[in-house]
């Protein structure tokens, strides 16, 4: 009998069909516009009609098609996944998205997803060889494209599976984090090219290293810094800085409500897009159409943007239960919405979440878990954080020089990387409990309120929550981030008051944890994360992606009886 906490939920997935895989290359189809757009496609080598599940990616459909046998990519870019599907009775479509590669129209950064990728499904719902049920899988942007298509109801779309999707593009992590930019989006721009990659072994070395050019000021000038020629895509970006309409038509979540497609929702506890799947995932099971409530379903891996490739990640090693099952499980998800297979997956807990630290996967009909309690931890004198509430004590202070960042390693695939050394800047604050004499599992969403003030009219805060080892590992957890002039509403920001304490609420979005005896819990707060984040000039400038004149704050944390700074931890 299989070990409930080993691996995904193992249970028969549908039989190979057909011996052959038959391609078809470059069908054309138009856009609403007029605009063509190509796909190809991986066929039974037989008359259909099949069900078809479509990716739509900007990385190029000749290299999702024709991935190697015996390498993976992650899903669904491995060939034993692509090529079972189609053994199974399945078209796999991969279409170039508008702009990239074969595909005509110019590529604005996730602008035309919503249109293209209705026009895409109804035209594939109206061809002979399509039965007339559709899916859609993929990761990343690709992940964006399918909840993008989803969100406007097109015929035949019955199931989704989202990989590390953000569900807004200023809110939830990629190209904008709270408000904050991410400054790795200049390298997309430089080496994804107008519409072929301008850098060898794209998916390996893309967003994996930081540039001399981070450091440009104003943020607006990084491209010409990078030798670039500035898109007009960019230009538009900089010239938003607040969570307005150029943002929200590229945004889904408020069309999420009503919405009756199945989505398996799948992301990493290390995805720098984990907010999307664990958002995604609770808003459709609150606000979908009745019949997609129940069929919503959750997978968080120990993972960072590439699910279920590796057990390891940086310095730990997850063990063997932390990869594997993942695309037969996929499998049975699609067979169940787009074959209507009663193959049990109606039977599984929807909620799949993988407990770091015990190192084991745990299933639940519900996310947050049933029973989870949340306990506020706070911030204490001396660096302490405790369950216990605090009465009279001092603030806290540090000095906060945009010119002298608090650097960490930039990499998406940076997983539970080490903070140590971090504490030794003197504009990091750490809070962090007594050694446990036993386990606790801290396993749901995690917030944070911060009582602060600045003397500065706009900062920022970041705060992330670390498991420290008995030997001093530092084990990064997750990490949230605010800027204060968006404390209140991101579409109308508010400058501050100087001097003036401040309450900030903090999503710090979920995690999956065993603190074993002898570890320790730890709060880090400081006000830059670089060059993961563009920094906060402090000035207060109406736009801080063309600003460059850079002021010194001064920074406190509040944690006594009025003001009782604290991170609410789900225990279970």
């Amino acid at each position: 009998m299989r070990d409930p906490g080993s691996g995904l939920p193992q249970e028969p997935i549908s039989s190979p069909r057909f011996d052959r895989v038959r391609t078809t290359h470059g069908l054309e189809l138009p856009a609403r516009d007029g605009t063509i757009l190509c796909l190809d496609l991986l066929r039974p080598d037989a008359d259909g009609p099949f069900p078809v599940v479509l990716i739509r990616t900007p990385y190029d459909k000749v290299v999702a098609r024709e991935v190697a046998p015996g390498t993976s990519e992650g899903l669904p870019y491995d060939h034993a996944f692509l090529h079972g599907l189609v053994r199974r009775g399945y078209i796999v479509a991969i279409q170039d998205v508008r702009g990239r590669f074969n595909s005509d129209g110019d590529w604005h950064l996730y602008i035309h997803e919503q249109s293209d990728g209705h026009d895409t499904v109804e035209w594939i719902a109206a061809q002979p060889w399509c039965d007339g049920n559709i899916g859609m899988v993929g990761r990343s942007y690709v992940g964006f494209t399918q909840w993008a298509a989803a969100a406007t109801r097109p015929t035949g779309l019955k199931a989704i599976v989202p990989i590390g999707a953000q569900p807004d593009l200023f809110d939830s992590g990629f190209p904008v984090f709270n408000g904050v930019f991410n400054l790795p989006t200049a390298e997309l721009l430089l080496t994804m090219g107008r519409r072929s990659f301008q850098i060898r072994d794209f998916m390996h070395n893309v967003l994996a290293d930081e540039h001399d050019w981070f450091e440009t000021l104003p943020v607006a000038d990084l491209p010409r810094a990078a030798g670039a020629q500035v898109p007009a895509w960019w230009e538009e970006m900089m010239a938003h800085p607040n969570r307005d309409a150029y943002w929200q038509q590229s945004s889904y979540r408020e069309q999420l409500e009503g919405i009756g497609v199945a989505a398996l929702n799948i992301s990493g506890w290390y995805d720098l897009t984990l907010h999307g799947a664990l958002r995604n995932y609770a808003r459709v099971r609150a606000a979908g159409a009745p019949e997609a409530r129940d069929a919503q379903r959750l997978v968080m891996g120990p993972w960072a943007h590439w699910a279920d490739v590796s057990a390891g990640q940086g310095p730990v090693d997850f063990g063997p239960h932390a990869v594997g099952g993942l695309a037969d499980y996929v499998t049975r998800f699609l067979d169940r919405w787009l074959k209507d297979d009663d193959n049990g997956l109606d039977a599984d807990p929807r909620v799949q979440v993988f407990v770091m630290g015990a190192n084991e996967w745990r299933g639940s009909e519900e996310w947050p878990l049933p029973g989870t309690r949340f306990v506020p931890f706070h911030l204490r004198a001396d660096g302490g954080l405790s369950a216990e509430a605090p009465a009279a004590e001092a603030p806290d202070g540090y000095r906060y020089d945009p010119a002298d960042p608090v650097r960490s390693a930039w990499s998406m695939h940076n997983g539970p990387i080490d903070d140590a050394a971090l504490l030794e800047r003197p504009d990091v604050l750490s809070y962090t409990t007594e050694p446990l004499d036993e386990a606790l599992d801290v396993i749901g969403p995690v917030s944070c309120v911060l009582y602060a003030s600045s003397s500065a009219r706009d900062t920022d805060w970041h705060v992330r929550l670390v498991d420290v080892h008995p030997d001093g590992y530092a084990q990064f957890l997750v990490h949230g981030l605010v800027r204060a002039r968006f404390r209140s509403s991101m579409e109308e920001p508010t400058l501050l008051t100087p001097g003036q304490v401040e309450r900030y609420e903090i999503d710090l979005y979920g995690t999956a944890n065993r603190f074993l005896p002898g570890h320790r819990i730890r709060l880090e707060i400081t006000s830059s994360w670089f060059p993961r984040y563009e920094r906060n000039l402090n000035s207060g400038a109406a736009n801080n992606l063309k600003a460059s004149e850079i002021v010194v704050a001064h920074q406190l944390v509040h944690h006594d009886e009025r003001w009782p700074s604290h991170v609410l931890l789900p225990l279970v």
